[in-house]
């Protein structure tokens, strides 16, 4: 018997590459699929190990993981070992930032050498590779050539597309949003300083957080906003899918300062509910650039300037960007993405398996 095996790990909320990943599982055609999925890699390690014990008589034909970790590349090098014939492939939505000596340092280059590493691996041996970007496949395609790169961006669910119309008599209460997971790496802490720059000119700016965040990262933002005197803000920590758009209804600005990132889903989500989005400028955004504000990366200053700006000429900046960016999002599906990058996955299994 023969089957497809899914496998990744990680704690985070289902967004983002977790969310295309277990999409790809739940819409995979074949009747015969395992996922191993679990919150540490580990824990991943050890029901892998125990599903092999346990179905001998099964044989892995193809293989799919969820992220670009070389820990996680390694495990698909070893099962390539006993199974040869085996077809892999996994996602490649960015590149982590050179690391920068001082506090951290180890982490970050540890971080960025297990994504370098296993970036290139799986440029060499994978049967294909899918991203949502042209950057990344113009740098897959440096490593190999001949490497197939699939291009597909899954953005807004069907169901939760309300019509332009009514998005402009939206009432929105809240003038900057940051909505993701409440990361150094996706700008939470460049989030704050921004926010309290601002309250100290503006008081009356009204400020949302929401997304996954640890206890100590919670504990971080109350103390700042104490030690600030900073109010008139609303935090929601693993906040649902209803509460989010409710949030996203709300928001005239959305304000991402991640440095490293694929195209976030956060992106078309806001721009289906007419937000204007202002982020930090990313190679990976090469394919977007027309449809936020952009802010050199890492610089606080002029992303606090942009905010400023972007409030004061609300309705301006509303009319120029918004339009333009949900006839955007309307244009990518997550739900048809995540049909095409299995398509094409399945159609290049059978030229490799016909070439045999």
């Amino acid at each position: 018997m023969t089957l497809t095996l899914f496998l990744g790990h990680g704690k985070t909320e289902m967004r983002g590459g977790p969310a295309i990943f277990m999409s790809i599982y739940r819409q995979w055609p074949e009747k015969e699929k395992y996922i191993v999925y679990e919150k540490s890699y580990i824990q991943s390690v050890k029901k892998l190990v125990s599903f092999l014990r346990n179905n001998r008589n099964k044989k892995v034909l193809t293989l799919i993981l969820e992220n670009e970790y070389f820990t996680e590349v390694f495990l698909a090098l070893l099962l390539k070992i006993f199974y040869r014939n085996l077809t892999i492939y996994g996602p490649a939505y960015h590149i982590p930032s050179s690391p920068v000596y001082g506090k951290g340092f180890i982490n970050s280059l540890v971080h960025y050498l297990d994504y370098r590493l296993g970036l290139w691996f799986m440029a060499i041996i994978y049967s294909g590779i899918y991203t949502e970007n042209s950057y990344m496949k113009n740098y897959i395609k440096g490593l190999n050539p001949k490497q197939r790169v699939i291009v597909e961006s899954p953005g807004i669910k069907g169901e939760n597309i309300i019509p332009l119309g009514e998005l402009k008599n939206y009432k929105r209460d809240i003038d900057l949003l940051y909505l993701t997971s409440m990361t150094k790496n996706k700008g939470i802490y460049d989030f704050l300083n921004v926010a309290n720059q601002i309250q100290r000119k503006y008081n009356n700016v009204k400020i949302g957080i929401a997304g996954y965040s640890s206890p100590a990262v919670l504990d971080y933002i109350e103390n700042f906003m104490k030690n600030n005197n900073m109010k008139n803000i609303e935090i929601y920590p693993n906040i649902n899918d209803t509460d989010k758009y409710k949030l996203y209804s709300r928001s005239k600005i959305y304000v991402l300062p991640s440095v490293e990132d694929g195209i976030p889903i956060t992106f078309y989500e806001a721009w289906s509910y007419g937000v204007v989005v202002i982020a930090y400028h990313l190679e990976t955004y090469s394919d977007i650039k027309d449809y936020f504000i952009q802010v050199e990366k890492g610089n606080v200053q002029e992303l606090t300037d942009k905010c400023i700006e972007a409030c004061r000429n609300y309705n301006q900046t509303f009319s120029t960007l918004v339009e333009n960016s949900y006839n955007y999002s309307l244009n990518h599906s997550f739900s048809n993405g995540i049909d095409n990058i299995i398509k094409q996955i399945m159609e290049n299994n059978d030229m490799i398996r016909r070439a045999r």
